[in-house]
């Protein structure tokens, strides 16, 4: 009998622990999963502020604003070259859009000019209204210069990142393993890079680069020779060095075993054809890796363009820059070309996301 009751005890003691436990780890799920929420929307939050002050006017720009505001009503007594400035508006576009042929003076109020033109005052108002919470995309979307300088920073990104881990891909390949001293010094040069701040650097090198474009014919006109060679420049400044991405390829080449390459060797394979064949498709991870890293901050690079590009040949932020006026600025074109300049990051980092997740946890568990 002590003994079944013993027993008896010892079950129920282990099923009162086990329930015990059960629940914590229930409560505790409970806690992570709000923590997460909590923090997601939290870290989610300000692009939305961001994307909701697109709609909001100068004129509130200190205001906060969780959702979109309500239209406004344009003022028909407003005179023309006020509300031009005051939406970036192109007035000859204005004219050919209502129709106008004749001469419109700064100081003509709307009522003037649809009294004098025959339009009718609704299609005034249709027309100014639009651009009351939808200007920063009107603005950016309808002319050229928005999707030119994205064109430009597109190509300027893609040919740099591709840049970089080829000339990385082979410096890695050369150094992996550090084997010998000079390996080990010509890599430590390489990561000297990474302590020194570019702002250092930036005048003699404007210096130099603008030696050696002066020694190209055709560089001192504006025209497509001094356009390419300025975007060569730039691609050139963001790819030079290297030093975070030799490193993760010299770390990620070192990682692979020797013996792969001697039995291409053997098999007749070349240099070039171990690099091409057996190499590069090893290193999908630490190349996704270093797209999604590289990639924001070549992005976001605002000097370089804005010293070396021409203004009818530079790219999104010093695009976004130029609306900041000396008297007015309209707030609202620039943040709603902040945020679209954020869309590309997102969309880049939504496809890589499973590989940069690789890259990070490559090394981490065996095997």
């Amino acid at each position: 009998m002590p003994s079944g009751r013993t027993g008896r005890i010892t079950s129920d003691t282990r099923g009162g622990w086990t329930a015990s436990i059960s629940r914590r780890k229930l409560l505790f799920k409970i806690v992570a999963t709000w923590f997460m929420v909590i923090y997601s929307i939290a870290t989610i939050f300000p692009f939305y502020v961001l994307f909701i002050r697109t709609f909001v006017s100068t004129k509130e720009a200190s205001t906060l604003h969780l959702w979109l505001p309500p239209s406004q009503e344009i003022h028909l007594d407003a005179q023309i070259g006020n509300v031009a400035v005051f939406y970036n508006l192109d007035l000859r576009q204005v004219k050919k859009d209502l129709g106008i042929k004749g001469y419109v003076a700064p100081r003509d109020t709307l009522r003037d000019i649809a009294e004098k033109n025959n339009i009718s005052l609704d299609t005034i108002r249709d027309y100014f209204n639009r651009y009351g919470i939808f200007t920063g995309w009107i603005t950016l979307t309808s002319g050229s210069e928005f999707w030119s300088a994205l064109v430009r920073s597109l190509i300027i990104i893609a040919v740099s990142l591709v840049g970089i881990c080829f000339l990385s891909i082979l410096t890695g390949s050369a150094l992996a393993g550090l084997r010998r001293r000079y390996q080990t010094t010509i890599y430590n040069l390489y990561l000297l890079e990474m302590v020194i701040p570019p702002m250092l650097i930036v005048v003699p090198q404007f210096v130099m680069v603008q030696y050696l474009q002066g020694l190209l014919p055709g560089t001192d006109q504006p025209g497509l020779t001094r356009w390419v060679v300025q975007i060569l420049t730039v691609i050139l400044i963001f790819i030079k060095g290297g030093a975070f991405s030799t490193m993760v390829f010299t770390a990620a080449i070192g990682a692979i075993p020797r013996e792969i390459e001697e039995s291409s060797q053997i098999d007749g394979a070349n240099r070039w054809q171990y690099i091409r064949h057996i190499l590069m498709p090893l290193l999908k991870v630490p190349i996704a890796t270093v797209v999604v890293i590289l990639m924001p901050d070549f992005w976001n690079r605002f000097l370089e363009p804005y010293v070396y590009l021409d203004q009818a040949n530079t790219t999104v932020l010093p695009l976004i820059q130029g609306f900041a006026g000396k008297y007015s600025t309209n707030f609202q074109v620039i943040f709603t070309g902040v945020f679209i300049s954020l869309l590309p990051l997102v969309i880049v980092y939504l496809i890589f996301r499973r590989w940069f997740i690789r890259g990070v946890m490559a090394g981490a568990v065996k095997g």
